[in-house]
């Protein structure tokens, strides 16, 4: 009788781990400290994998989770690029970075804070005033600009949930705006990377010219900013007048 006993439990233990190896139980219970905590074994959970958008112009890529490591190259601010789930932090700086993959195949590490995993790349279509949550009465005094490049993360209603730097920023934020302010069309964003990277140079001049040529640019013809930048270089040129050296005074 004993060994009948004996034989049924082992074959019950036998069901109850086999229905577990086959998904249909989908929690762990885990004794820890004479407490029992539930943990979650589903596939489905975030493990910082997928498609990611990078926030920072000439962000670094290099073969090993370290600044020291050596450079492979860099990725483009809006750029898309696939994070492989791996994640590592430096045991010295702190810092923490992911492993990315590029559109060529290119692999190395990167600063997590700069990457926008499940993002979407976007670009800010006019002056946007950001709030805290997805609520008028969570309205800040600052605002997205007239060609921020930023990544949509979620969406509620006529809101979105956006990271990114703004022009007049310093940092990563991630706020809420309204759906309005934003174009997810290729040409806007590439329109406003170019242009942002041109109004940075060191003289009108300079600026001038590069923004010409983005205006002059057959491929850029379609974005809504080319009136923006048109505006831009006429407020350049007004500034870049020369100065006449006869109408300077000079004392005698």
């Amino acid at each position: 009788m004993r060994k009948i006993f004996i034989a049924v439990v082992s074959i019950s233990l036998l069901v109850i781990g086999c229905k577990t190896e086959n998904g249909t139980s989908k929690n762990t219970t885990v004794e820890t400290n004479n407490d029992t905590e539930t943990q979650n074994t589903s596939s489905d959970t975030d493990d910082n994998s997928g498609d990611a958008i990078c926030l920072l112009d000439k962000l670094s890529v290099r073969e090993t989770p370290s600044s020291k490591g050596t450079w492979v190259t860099s990725m483009s601010l809006g750029e898309k690029v696939y994070c492989t789930g791996e994640v590592h932090v430096d045991s010295v700086s702190k810092k923490e970075y992911y492993k990315v993959k590029l559109i060529d195949g290119k692999e190395g590490w990167s600063r997590s804070p700069f990457l926008a995993v499940n993002g979407k790349v976007g670009v800010i279509t006019k002056d946007a005033s950001i709030y805290k949550r997805p609520d008028l009465l969570t309205k800040t005094d600052n605002k997205y600009s007239p060609m921020d490049i930023i990544a949509v993360m979620s969406t509620q209603d006529d809101w979105v949930q956006v990271k990114g730097k703004r022009a007049t920023g310093k940092y990563i934020e991630e706020v809420w705006i309204k759906s309005n302010n934003i174009s997810d069309k290729s040409v806007d964003i590439a329109t406003a990377k170019f242009a942002s990277i041109a109004m940075t140079k060191g003289s009108m001049t300079d600026r001038i010219k590069e923004l010409q040529e983005i205006v002059g640019n057959q491929d850029f013809s379609e974005s809504s900013f080319i009136d923006l930048i048109k505006d831009k270089i006429r407020d350049y040129e007004a500034k870049n007048v020369p100065v006449d050296v006869q109408d300077v005074k000079v004392d005698e």
